[in-house]
């Protein structure tokens, strides 16, 4: 594939250019979920792109990819309830020139396929993308079995591996399309339940590896990854009426951090906070952690997840509030931190 013709790939979407896809059609992906999402830009994408694959482990439906099904019916393979199978098969679609994009449920990829994705993507450092599904604890009332806590952790910790979480609707988009321009393996996590909100404009610019700020600020800086940025921008929100300035960073790369965004905050403000839906140990706070080691002085860093444990059951907006995800949960928690 030449990177000249990915550099200016361009999307039209009823007339309209990839980067101004319409407020209409994003807002329907939002009501549905990052599931609908990411299969409709994976047809989009297939549609500018006849190099483009999809693969799944028996999720066609369930991922919203029967329209990329229909549409191009040589190019999905669903190869069963077999992850590790799903991996072996979209690696070797990559060495033979192909840029496939493989979607499993978060749960198992990839916890279960970790060999095969360190092996046959990491160390070969094969194009290929992998996209974890119901990422966090979005299947709340399923349980453990269902939670992916830790596909963070594990996918970066893979050499060569690129880790990807986008925010919204319009940073899966982005996102997409920029792992398909990415000549490497990346792991893209999506996180969020059906209704999780547009945050960016139709023109803000989405760079593997460079952090948004979406928010300035001097007393505290929350870093977040994934759909919980919108209640790290509540929080935001809540402290500015309390008099506390908050800036807010969007680290949708874990791996490789924006270690220049890291400066600035660790030089500009007294509180670090981390938020993320994901384990404490291994996710965008061990990685923000790691980096911080390497400094004489810096603020002060905590780090708000999904704990070191197996969850309770019960509804998305239960696992938010029992984890102290919610806005109001992180302002308490910064403002305590501050005074």
């Amino acid at each position: 594939m030449s990177k000249r013709w990915l550099t200016w790939l361009r999307l039209r979407l009823k007339g309209i250019e990839m980067n101004e896809i319409s407020m209409e059609t994003l807002q329907e992906w939002s009501k549905l979920g990052h599931r609908s999402t990411i299969g409709e830009t994976l047809l989009l994408l297939g549609k500018e792109n006849s190099n483009v694959y999809v693969t799944t482990a028996d999720l066609t439906p369930t991922a919203r990819l029967t329209n990329f099904l229909k549409a191009f019916p040589d190019r999905l393979f669903d190869v069963g309830i077999a992850e590790q199978n799903l991996i072996d098969f979209t690696a070797g679609l990559a060495k033979e020139g192909l840029l496939p994009f493989a979607v499993g449920l978060a749960a198992f990829v990839p916890m279960r396929c970790a060999e095969q994705m360190r092996i046959n993507m990491g160390y070969m450092n094969l194009n290929a993308k992998v996209i974890g599904i119901e990422a966090g604890v979005r299947f709340g009332p399923l349980g453990n079995t269902h939670f992916a806590m830790d596909d963070i952790a594990v996918a970066r910790a893979i050499p060569n591996m690129t880790v990807i979480s986008p925010s919204d609707p319009r940073s899966i988009y982005k996102a997409v399309f920029a792992a398909a321009e990415y000549v490497g393996p990346v792991y893209m996590r999506l996180t969020g339940a059906p209704g999780f909100p547009i945050l960016y404009p139709d023109d803000f610019d989405f760079q593997i590896g460079k952090a948004i700020e979406c928010r300035s600020g001097r007393d505290v800086a929350i870093i977040s990854t994934g759909s919980v940025l919108a209640e790290a921008i509540g929080a935001a929100d809540i402290l500015r009426s309390k008099g506390i300035s908050a800036r807010v960073v969007d680290m949708h790369t874990i791996k490789p951090l924006d270690t220049e965004m890291l400066d600035r905050v660790f030089a500009e403000n007294r509180l670090v906070l981390t938020v993320e839906e994901h384990s404490i140990i291994g996710g965008l706070g061990g990685a923000v952690a790691e980096y911080k080691a390497g400094f004489d002085r810096s603020p002060k860093q905590l780090i708000c997840g999904l704990g070191d444990s197996f969850r309770k059951v019960g509804s998305y907006e239960f696992q938010l509030q029992d984890n102290g995800l919610t806005a109001s949960q992180l302002a308490d928690l910064v403002v305590t931190n501050l005074s």
